[in-house]
């Protein structure tokens, strides 16, 4: 996987690895990729494939290691899993979840103890209604909230050297509320939100109450870009919007672009690895940028004219199958890009 790179102001970029145990999950998103077919397989994957994939990645060079799911809390060797890379010298252990276990505080603890040092949450709006529908739970907001609260805390504690953050899927149901939702989670002590729009998969492949056109949400995110420079202040941007699809008044501020939209920005470079959850052990590996950018998107005929094509990695395929190209056009003048 090559050396450990660094950003552009000096600070170390490591070698990410996320490993994914298996499907199964606490919620029921409308938007998952994995909600058609979890329960065809089994549940998750033996805690000793686990353990070598941890330490095969630590051997290839890896000292950033991420769970995925499903709900990788809800996997029962997480913390042995968190315990293991700690140990092995992994610098950065992070979980990726929809962090209704992180409520409970004695799990919290556990995985601090265990070597946690970030966690990411999917938490998709501030309004109950919203949340419950996109998620498919109950009244789960308030469990989501005790959780950020938690997590605010430990961080506050000493913890979490490697932050908190809330990654939330943009969709046609919250687009109108995100200027709110950015204020209710920063007055709980959240720096750090990324918004990611809507994969067009799963039950709302073909659903246009949930997936909306990029310029339906683009108002939007332009006016909290804008209550954010000027106000709010705080670590903020978004993920699966094409540069063509905003205006040109931001082409021309390459420094708002990579701020707000690049693709990869201050994400560390990612290596997955899913494990099949079956007793053959085996595992599917590749790397997320190149497999987002290869596969799940694709570009148009306009592309081809686009200064900012080598910089963009698509339009999700699905999407140009709801709503076809007529958003997609080649980006003709803009500021200086530096890479």
């Amino acid at each position: 996987m090559g050396a450990t790179k660094y950003f552009q102001d000096g600070t170390e970029k490591l070698i990410n690895v996320e490993i994914n145990p298996g499907r199964l999950c606490n919620n029921k998103c409308v938007f998952c990729m994995s909600g058609e077919d979890r329960d065809d397989h089994e549940p998750w994957a033996d805690p000793k494939r686990m353990f070598a994939e941890i330490e095969a990645r630590f051997k290839e060079g890896a000292r950033s290691l991420g769970f995925l799911g499903g709900e990788p809390s809800a996997y029962p060797h997480i913390l042995d899993c968190i315990g293991r890379a700690r140990d092995l010298g992994y610098k950065r252990i992070a979980l990726c979840t929809n962090g209704t276990r992180l409520a409970n505080e004695d799990f919290l603890k556990s995985c601090l103890d265990a070597g946690l040092t970030r966690v990411t949450v999917s938490l998709h709006s501030h309004i109950p209604e919203i949340e419950e529908y996109l998620v498919g739970v109950p009244k789960i907001l308030d469990k989501k909230i005790q959780a950020i609260k938690n997590l605010v805390k430990a961080r506050g504690q000493g913890f979490f050297k490697d932050g908190v953050s809330l990654n939330p899927v943009l969709c046609r149901p919250n687009a109108p509320h995100m200027e709110d939702y950015v204020r209710f989670f920063k007055s709980l002590g959240i720096d750090d939100i990324r918004f990611n729009f809507i994969w067009p998969e799963s039950r709302v492949k073909n659903d246009k109450t949930v997936v909306p056109r990029f310029k339906d949400v683009i108002p939007y995110v332009l006016g909290l870009i804008l209550k954010n420079e000027k106000e709010i202040k705080m670590r903020l941007s978004f993920g699966g919007i094409p540069y063509c699809v905003l205006p040109t008044s931001l082409h021309k501020n390459w420094g708002l672009l990579r701020s707000y939209f690049y693709e990869e920005g201050m994400d560390l470079p990612t290596e997955v690895s899913f494990l099949w959850p079956d007793k053959k052990g085996g595992a599917q590996r590749f790397n997320w940028h190149e497999k987002g950018r290869d596969v799940f998107r694709g570009k148009v005929s306009a592309c081809e004219k686009c200064r900012l094509s080598p910089f963009c990695m698509g339009v999700y395929r699905s999407y140009l199958e709801l709503y076809g190209e007529p958003e997609i056009t080649p980006i003709e003048f803009l500021d200086e890009v530096q890479s």
